[in-house]
């Protein structure tokens, strides 16, 4: 019994062995013809991205089509589509480089099929560009050799999330939703352009701020005719005394603030506040008529705003000098990191000459200002006063307006 069960086992292996080597041997056929459908493939693909158009067509049946992303881009034989090459070539002659993601190869007998997502990497003239595109190719098996028959190039649609399938609807609901997401984002980019537009105008005039949002610099600039204002706070140090150091810091910026605000009252650019000085020039960065005549009426303003704020206040509060002179400048941005728009030349000098020799509380101009302005202002002559590193200078009071 045992010796009769015995023998159908021994048969049943050998039938095994029989049948088994046929299937390894198929299964090792197989693996060649997908590596040498890989191989087509590949010479298919990067000989075009080496621009050898004979490497490409070698591989290729003569009744291949092809479907491109483009509308035009249909070819029904080789011909056809050797010409859309040669075009391709022409437009872009320089050898780029095809760089795949992943490659899936399928043979069914005497057909099989790739499919591909690659990057196509292209250098032009510098910029170096990266698009995603998905290659498939469909080829058969002829005499022995794998022609390529087909090929279709699509751009893969990467919004899809995992475990998504998109019907047509869901797509335009996705399209709907980034192109609320980029308006959002574009309106906020827009929105801190015009907080840096307008922060580069508290530290810019106007002119120079285009000129260098425009070219990355601005130039330095003579101007013929100016005048320059300075204010200096006379007993600085007797109220830095009485306050505190918040109390200083906020005295010092409300008497600030409000030359700021009288001076958007004119066509006069501030300049800069150093320590407790304050300077302001008038006719630049665009030159006019009249600027002389805006400092000095500017300069009223000022005194009449601090005499009202020391008569409320008292010791509390500061008293000004304010000096001005007209003349030649040149004016423009020092510096790249923190620049600052600044003015230099003897005007500004003498300007401060001005303050320096101004009593507490008035507006002291000098000679070249008088002439411009004696018109339409009261002023008391002084006399030639010595200045430090100028020698004698005529200086004058401003008293108020005729």
């Amino acid at each position: 019994m045992s010796a009769t069960n015995s023998f159908p086992e021994r048969a049943d292996a050998a039938g095994a062995d029989r049948v088994r080597p046929d299937a390894d041997r198929a299964a090792r056929e197989g693996a060649t013809e997908e590596h040498t459908v890989q191989a087509v493939h590949d010479q298919f693909w990067q000989s075009y991205a080496r621009r050898d158009l004979d490497g490409r067509f070698a591989v290729c049946a003569d009744d291949i089509t092809f479907f491109g992303t483009g509308q035009h881009e249909r070819a029904v034989n080789k011909e056809q589509y050797r010409a859309m090459n040669e075009k391709g070539v022409e437009q872009f002659p320089w050898p780029f480089i095809i760089e795949p993601l992943w490659t899936e190869v399928r043979v069914l007998g005497d057909v099989a099929w790739t499919e591909c997502d690659a990057y196509w990497i292209q250098d032009h003239g510098g910029t170096v560009t990266r698009d995603l595109l998905r290659q498939t190719t469909v080829l058969h098996k002829r005499d022995g050799r794998w022609l390529v028959v087909h090929v279709h190039g699509s751009e893969p649609d990467y919004r899809l999330q995992e475990g998504e399938y998109m019907t047509n609807s869901r797509i335009i609901a996705r399209n709907k939703e980034l192109e609320g997401l980029v308006a959002e984002r574009t309106r906020q980019l827009n929105l801190e352009k015009k907080r840096s537009e307008d922060l580069l105008l508290n530290i810019l005039p106007h002119e120079v701020a285009e000129e260098l949002k425009a070219n990355g610099s601005a130039v330095a600039r003579h101007f013929s005719d100016v005048t320059v204002l300075f204010t200096d706070f006379k007993n600085f140090t007797t109220v830095s005394q009485l306050l505190s150091p918040a109390e200083l810091v906020e005295e010092l910026n409300a008497c600030f603030t409000a030359f700021d605000n009288l001076l958007a009252n004119y066509r006069i650019e501030k300049i800069k506040t150093v320590g407790d000085a304050y300077l302001a020039v008038a006719g630049l960065p665009r030159p006019y008529e009249g600027h002389a005549e805006e400092m000095v009426a500017l300069a009223l303003d000022i005194r009449a705003y601090i005499r009202e704020r020391h008569a409320r206040l008292g010791e509390r509060t500061f008293d000004i000098r304010i000096g001005i002179h007209s003349g030649e400048v040149v004016a423009g941005i020092v510096g790249v990191r923190k620049f600052a728009y600044d003015v230099w030349g003897d005007t500004v000098n003498t300007a401060a000459r001005m303050e320096q020799h101004c009593p507490p509380g008035e507006i002291n101009i000098s000679e070249a200002t008088h002439a411009r302005v004696h018109t339409r202002f009261h002023c008391v002559g002084r006399g030639a006063i010595e200045a430090k590193n100028k020698g004698p200078l005529n200086m004058y009071l401003v008293s108020g307006r005729t």
